[in-house]
């Protein structure tokens, strides 16, 4: 446990630069908006929408550190392979601290569009802050997610270059991972199969907004927020993390058993 937290400490210093990067930008994109909006009087509105795309945007978080932090790696990967830890904590340790990173700056957005937020609808209090954590929890939820595919695909292209030059083995993972979703997520997503494993354990929501509408020009600014009564099915989640696991499992088989240096 202490080597694996001896790891995670040093990943937190690999990921820096990312996060860096993250807070900068968006502190770059804020006085664009913040500076734009104020010509036309509309300067915490346009912050709070711009943070809420900001916001969803860290769907894409983690699966950008890992290729960054793996990228890193693959520098010293001789050592990274002989550490006497199993692939599976090194990976860990890598999402651990890329979780850790995805909150602290997830968080600092939240706060912005959510103060931005309150300029532009009329909503209560309470509705914000159940909204907000809807989208905090499965934006996190989801960056994870993809992130873990994402690993499964850099695994295979590790392991194809044993075979075929870095361009060729690019290729294939690439077009192998459009397929995968194309079998996966469209084809089997939408089969009768998958319902019945996934839409168990209804809770309903109540009204969740689900888009939000804009109507923008210089004299006025409105906004609206347009949703339905909404259910979640615990069956998805426990589907997608069985789904997961399996595939996390592999991606840390294929850098034990089949990355050679």
């Amino acid at each position: 446990m202490q080597a694996w937290s001896s790891l995670v400490k040093k990943e937190f210093r690999v990921g820096v630069p990312v996060f860096l990067l993250a807070v900068i930008l968006y502190i770059v994109a804020l006085l664009i908006v913040g500076i734009t909006g104020y010509r036309f009087g509309y300067t915490m509105d346009a912050i709070g929408i711009m943070s809420l795309f900001w916001g969803a945007g860290h769907f894409f978080f983690i699966a950008v550190y890992m290729l960054y932090s793996l990228g890193v790696e693959r520098k010293r990967l001789h050592l990274w392979l002989h550490n006497p830890m199993h692939a599976g904590g090194l990976l860990t340790a890598k999402l651990v601290t890329a979780t850790a990173y995805l909150i602290i700056s997830l968080l600092l957005v939240s706060i912005t569009a959510y103060i931005g937020g309150l300029n532009f609808i009329e909503m209560p209090e309470g509705t914000w802050f159940k909204l907000g954590m809807l989208a905090f929890i499965h934006i996190v939820l989801a960056s994870i997610d993809f992130s873990v595919y994402i690993i499964l695909a850099y695994c295979i292209f590790l392991f194809l270059e044993r075979y075929m030059a870095s361009f060729l083995s690019g290729t294939v993972v690439f077009i192998g991972s459009w397929l995968f979703i194309y079998l996966f997520f469209w084809l089997f997503g939408q089969s009768e199969v998958y319902m019945a494993i996934t839409e168990w354990g209804s809770i309903d929501l109540g009204y969740v907004a689900q888009a939000l509408n804009f109507d923008i020009n210089t004299r006025e600014f409105a906004a609206s927020l347009q949703g339905t009564e909404t259910q979640i099915y615990i069956g998805y989640y426990v589907t997608e993390l069985v789904t997961v696991s399996i595939i996390f499992f592999i991606a840390s088989w294929l850098l034990d058993k089949k990355v050679e240096v």
